[in-house]
């Protein structure tokens, strides 16, 4: 045993002394070991007949993990935040922190090749945007859930990958980067409460912003123009904003769907989580201020 493992297993050792103070000293040394420390912890923890021992090696696991979480979120935000399935994946490690990039994006790879195969370049806008609602709610039966609209699960991507029962906002993104890998230019629409998408080509000289029409990826895939949107904002309320028209960017999406999950967080009364999505929040508030 090298001189770091034993350090290790010392550390954990003392995990079970009632001194408080020599406890916060074992903790912030093993979640400053990070991912060196992770097995030996969970073979502390299969050994200990401590239920106090437990929970204190569970609450350094989780830190230990979330780091690594915020770690791989700054690099996706300070390099690659247009990768917004990585994005999606990253908020659903919160709660699922052993998730697998790689399982999600096959999924994804196998949604966009079964489609791909049914378009031509012959296709208009609205013939290609006709496909994808096809295979993503008819073959795979995308909806949103009629029950628990303010669950967390609806709004992580691995569970609406598997079960095809989702927020608006899951439903939206998976659609997305689907368009995106196909080359079909949809993009997000940030509207206050509700989550539409729209064909965006900047040559469309017939609307202002270049919008073709928008989607609704809560219901079917359901095509509205703008004389439309504009009425359902009258209806709901809502003076119409510029920026209800137009394409919003992949972070927005991504910031959307962390204020939702802080939300959803609180109502199932999980505190933790709520603490580590504003740790992520920091991460994007943090980067900006060194950029002003």
């Amino acid at each position: 045993m090298n001189d770091r493992n034993q350090e290790i297993k010392a550390l954990i050792d003392l995990l079970d002394d009632p001194d408080e103070d020599v406890f916060k000293h074992v903790e912030e040394r093993l979640i400053s070991l990070g991912e060196e420390a992770m097995h030996p912890l969970e073979k502390g923890w299969e050994r200990s007949l401590r239920t106090e021992v437990q929970a204190r090696i569970e609450s350094i696991i989780r830190r230990i993990q979330f780091n690594s979480i915020r770690k791989e979120f700054k690099h996706w935000y300070d390099s690659d935040r247009e990768n917004l399935l990585y994005g999606a994946f990253l908020l659903a490690r919160v709660q699922y922190p052993d998730l697998d990039y790689q399982t999600m994006n096959q999924k994804i790879e196998d949604f966009t090749s079964e489609i791909w195969l049914e378009l031509n370049n012959h296709l208009t806008a609205l013939e290609k945007i006709k496909v994808i609602n096809y295979f993503l709610y008819s073959v795979h039966r995308f909806s949103k859930s009629a029950r628990q609209s303010m669950s967390p699960q609806l709004f992580l991507i691995n569970h609406v990958l598997d079960t095809h029962r989702g927020s608006a906002e899951l439903i939206g993104l998976i659609y997305v980067e689907i368009a995106r890998r196909l080359e079909i230019p949809v993009f997000g629409v940030n509207l206050p409460h509700h989550f539409l998408l729209c064909y965006h080509d900047p040559a469309y000289l017939e609307d202002p912003d270049g919008v073709l029409f928008y989607i609704n990826p809560h219901n079917r895939g359901n095509v509205l123009g703008r004389n439309e949107l504009e009425y359902f904002l009258n209806q709901q309320n809502m003076e119409p904003m510029p920026e209800h028209f137009v394409p919003c960017d992949n972070l927005t999406i991504i910031k959307r769907i962390m204020e939702i999950l802080k939300y959803t967080f609180f109502k199932s009364g999980h505190q933790d989580k709520i603490e580590f999505l504003d740790e992520l929040s920091d991460v994007i508030r943090g980067s900006r201020d060194q950029a002003l």
